[in-house]
Formats: C-alpha cells, structure tokens, sequence
C-alpha cells in the first residue's frame, strides 16, 4: 500500500512544484528568446529552483509506483510475467526523464544571467526533454494494457476496462514525440497535441491506477484477515 501512496503523492508534487512554484501553466510558447527570455528566468527565481527540486522528488516516485503495478500485474498471471517485468523496467527508465529534465531546468534557473545562448539552449533541452521523450511510458502502458487483457480467469484482479484505459493512454502520448520539429500550433510544446493532452491522460492515468490498486489491496488485505 505503501508503493500505491507513492503514485499520487509524486504526481502532486511535480504539479506543486511545475504549475504553483515555477508557474508553468501553461508552459513558455518556444518562440520566446532573448531578453524575454532571461526576464522569464529572473523573475521568481527561488520559487522557480523550488519547484524543480519538488519536481525532482516527485518524479523519481515514479519509480516505485511502477514497481507496485509490476508486483500486482505478477500476483494477477504468476505463470506469464513477461509483460510485468517489461513495464518495470520501462518505467525505471522513464523516472530518468521524469527527473532529469527539472535538473536541467534548474540549471537555466541557478544562473539565468548566462550569455542569452547558453540560456536559450539549456531551456530549450529542459522542455523539450519534460513532454518529448514519451516513448518509454508509452511501452509501458501497452505493456499494462495487453498484461491485463491476457488475463483471462474467471476473477481477474485488475477490470478489464483498465487494460483499455492504459492502451488509449499510450496512443494519446504519441504525438509529444513530435515537439521538436514545432516551435507554434498543436504540436509544440504549448499545444493541445503535444502538451495539454497528453499531460491530462498523464494525470488521470495515475488517478485511475491508483484507485483500482488501492482497491485491490485493501480487499486482498481484508481476505488475508478473515478468519475462517
């Protein structure tokens, strides 16, 4: 239960430290440059470096929040694990760019009088790398998704409509991967295909996987204490 906690407590704090601290809601459009841009940096800097280090803890829970599915999805098929280990392991990889990538925008942020080059390139890699790199947590979700659709007992732990749910999240992150060949419209990283989206199936994702595990544990640990 412990694991499941960490799902939405990590999800709070990098919407704490993205949208209240850093105020980046909606995020900077990426044709700003310049003096606009050292002004973004200056301006709030303390709260900004405070949003990213919330950022930081939160994204690697990440991490452990992954390793709950994977203990859930292995009780629910112990003899097909495959899938189980696969989304694992994805989403260890994915915590990487779920956490580095506030580093990265730490680093505009500690010292936002850099030559305004240097400036524009690392606040471009720190956007880019938060909403582009969606490969990994889309293989995750499809390896969710297709794990709890092979379950085919006659009591399977997870619904079915979560295996749905978990697939139609990983085709929506799709177009994120798109963010570096656009600087305007849908597809940048302020846009509503790449950005707004994504980031809303993002969230809800954690909301649905942490209800129905939620539930799971509490009625497995209430079987547990039945007494005969």
């Amino acid at each position: 239960m412990l694991l499941v906690w960490t799902g939405p407590v990590g999800i709070v704090l990098v919407l704490t430290g993205w949208m209240v601290c850093a105020g980046f809601l909606p995020p900077p459009s990426p044709t700003m440059t310049g003096a606009a841009l050292a002004d973004l940096w200056s301006h709030g800097r303390s709260l900004k470096l405070l949003g990213m280090v919330l950022c930081v803890w939160g994204g690697s829970l990440y991490v452990t929040f992954t390793v709950a599915v994977g203990i859930l999805l292995r009780r629910s098929q112990p003899d097909q694990r495959v899938l189980a280990t696969a989304q694992t392991a994805l989403g260890t990889f994915g915590t990487v760019f779920f956490s580095l990538n506030f580093l990265v925008l730490a680093a505009v942020a500690y010292r936002p009088e850099q030559p305004p080059e240097t400036l524009q390139s690392l606040h471009d890699l720190g956007f880019i790398m938060t909403f582009s790199p969606v490969a990994p947590f889309t293989f995750q979700y499809i390896a969710i998704g297709l794990a709890v659709l092979q379950d085919r007992s006659e009591s399977p732990l997870f619904p079915r409509w979560l295996g749905y749910a978990n697939l139609w999240v990983a085709l929506l992150l799709v177009p994120a991967c798109a963010i570096p060949f656009f600087k305007t419209g849908p597809m940048a990283w302020n846009g509503i295909l790449a950005f707004w989206i994504p980031v809303a199936v993002f969230v809800a994702w954690f909301a649905i996987m942490f209800a129905t595990m939620r539930n799971i544990v509490r009625l497995g640990n209430a079987e547990q204490l039945e007494v005969p």
